[in-house]
């Protein structure tokens, strides 16, 4: 019953209208905001009602007569489907456990799972007499230009719209879809934190120690930077 309750077009209609409103309607008023007829309006309250979706009130009213029926919405919205909803339960619970340390882990650990060999050549142990494997030994003469191309090539895998912008000293990408844009507003040190670990683990992949990298959330209204610089010699 829950599900085919929103089965009908007209009656996720009536449902949206009381969420925008954000105080209780009477049918009077949804018929209006939507523009169905009050009998088809309150054949959905009573629908969504039954489903769970809505409950009844009564409300004076400024005149003599029974008091008026009013509807309230009491099941939070899923505006983008319930993956949107999960990563802000998600984040929300890891902004009270420092937050940002752990999505840096999280999605340098996604990285890995998804881009192993990457991943593996970032963690290669270098030094005297340890050459590290693979695209590790592009250290010492991996270019800034090849970081960014790297980063920004991960950052249009995921949907973010990269643009490279000049900038002096640096690489700079600027994003221009979050794909989690919404929850990234409530949440910044946690969404962005897991971003930035992408971001350095994508660049240590390339050149393990080589690059800094640092992402800086809304910089202009909706766009995000990262910035990659060389690492100086210490």
């Amino acid at each position: 019953m829950t599900y085919g309750a929103l089965a009908v077009a007209s009656r996720r209609r009536v449902l949206e209208v009381l969420r925008q409103a954000g105080t209780p309607q009477d049918a009077t008023a949804l018929a209006r905001a939507t523009g169905l007829h009050p009998n088809t309006v309150r054949f959905h309250l009573k629908v969504l009602i039954d489903a769970g979706y809505l409950v009844q009130a009564s409300a004076p009213r400024s005149g003599p007569g029974r008091p008026q029926a009013v509807y309230a919405v009491v099941t939070p919205a899923a505006e983008a489907g319930g993956y949107a909803l999960l990563a802000e339960m998600l984040a929300g619970q890891l902004d009270d456990r420092d937050g940002s340390a752990l999505a840096q882990r999280a999605g340098r650990r996604w990285l890995h799972r998804t881009a192993p060999a990457a991943a593996d050549a970032a963690a290669a142990p270098t030094g005297p007499g340890r050459a590290a494997a693979g695209p590790a030994t592009a250290g010492a003469t991996a270019t800034l230009d090849e970081a960014a191309v790297r980063a920004t090539a991960l950052f249009a895998e995921l949907g973010f719209d990269p643009v490279r912008t000049p900038y002096d000293g640096a690489a700079r990408i600027e994003l221009h879809a979050c794909p989690f844009l919404d929850v990234a507003r409530r949440h910044p040190d946690v969404v962005c934190g897991v971003h930035l670990g992408l971001l350095r683990g994508t660049v240590d992949g390339l050149a393990p120690q080589a690059f800094d990298a640092e992402l800086y959330p809304f910089v202009r209204p909706g766009v995000c930077a990262a910035e990659i610089r060389r690492r100086e010699s210490r």
